[in-house]
């Protein structure tokens, strides 16, 4: 699990710190400012720790993970830009029965290497990114396409692609997983498959159903349960989604918030970016109505300064501000308001 994140002149940050709960972490702002750029590093800083085996070859390895996952021209570019030869630096902290932690920095010349700090001193477990573009539809051969040629697509789709492979859960496990599987496959209305290398949703009473064919937002939520039928989200594990919420309806979002809040009850670390206030007053009515089963939760709210983005965090959308797409709803209901009595004035007096 991620304890927590500081980070120096990278990206759109000058300096900001991310102190995370061991439960459900949401992050929002407006578009341009690191969301997405912290779920990847502190993803890409997971999965090192999930498979790193130490030795010389660590400084390359966490440059080459950068790379593939945010896809600049050379490291150098995720340096924040400024007058003077700025650094970035950016330490990790881990949580799994005693601190680890992970510290590197790079300049804006670098290209395959970064300077170590701490290292790490043992395995994680797994760690999931869900991107904004499901895969399930795409997976048929992506992963050896992936390994074989050069796409333009980060690597968060091949890492995801590595966890589908994985096989169904057997015995207590699985009969373990099945709390939060009942749940997503009455919503999906089916069980989901992998069947010759494809996906397919596996309907009571309506045979099979390429994925394909299944709606996008749905099918968001069948990686989700396909990920818990094969373990891939389990107790310590660590979940990043960025933008859950594209493609669902209000009502499947509700379904979504409340999915997520259980999921992180079982002992698996969400950390999430969002537009959508929707699903941040979702997410917060559900983290308050499991507050009794001392269920944790964070906010990050993210807004622009004239030394970068800074960062305002809580244990609820109370306790942070700005939040942008708060402030925009308020201003439509305000400009609505005042048209519709516009308009009923102007009525009033066609009429007199």
């Amino acid at each position: 699990m991620l304890k927590s994140l500081t980070i120096k002149n990278f990206t759109v940050f000058s300096k900001a710190e991310f102190d995370f709960s061991p439960g459900l972490n949401v992050i929002i702002g407006a578009n341009g400012l690191g969301k997405s750029h912290i779920l990847k590093l502190g993803y890409s800083c997971s999965w090192l720790w999930n498979s790193s085996s130490g030795g010389l070859d660590l400084s390359k390895r966490i440059a080459g993970k950068l790379v593939k996952i945010y896809r600049p021209d050379s490291l150098g570019r995720l340096v924040r830009r400024g007058q003077g030869h700025h650094r970035a630096e950016v330490q990790v902290n881990f949580l799994r029965q005693k601190p680890n932690r992970l510290s590197f920095s790079f300049a804006a010349n670098s290209k395959s290497e970064v300077s170590l700090g701490m290292i790490l001193s043992i395995n994680g477990p797994p760690t999931i990114f869900f991107p904004t573009k499901e895969t399930l539809s795409t997976y048929p051969g992506f992963a050896s396409l992936y390994r074989d040629y050069h796409i333009e697509m980060d690597e968060t789709y091949y890492d995801l692609c590595l966890a589908l492979e994985r096989p169904l859960l057997r015995g207590p496990r699985y009969e373990k997983a099945r709390e939060l599987l009942d749940p997503l496959e009455k919503i999906l209305g089916g069980a989901v498959r992998n069947e010759n290398g494809r996906f397919i949703l596996q309907q009571s009473g309506n045979g099979k159903l390429e994925m394909p064919l299944v709606a996008e937002g749905i099918r968001k939520l069948a990686s989700v349960a396909y990920l818990i039928a094969n373990g891939s989200l389990t107790d310590q594990s660590t979940l990043y989604w960025d933008e859950p919420e594209t493609n669902l309806n209000p009502l499947l979002i509700v379904k979504l918030a409340e999915i997520l809040v259980k999921i992180a009850q079982q002992g698996t670390q969400i950390i999430i970016a969002t537009h959508s206030l929707f699903l941040l007053k979702e997410l917060d009515l559900q983290l308050k109505i499991a507050h009794n089963q001392n269920q944790q939760g964070r906010f990050f709210a993210l807004a622009p300064s004239e030394d970068g983005v800074v960062v305002q965090a809580g244990n609820s959308i109370e306790e942070v501000e700005p939040i942008t797409a708060l402030d925009v709803e308020i201003d439509q209901a305000e400009r609505y308001e005042a048209l519709v009595s516009e308009v009923g004035q102007a009525g009033g007096k066609r009429n007199a």
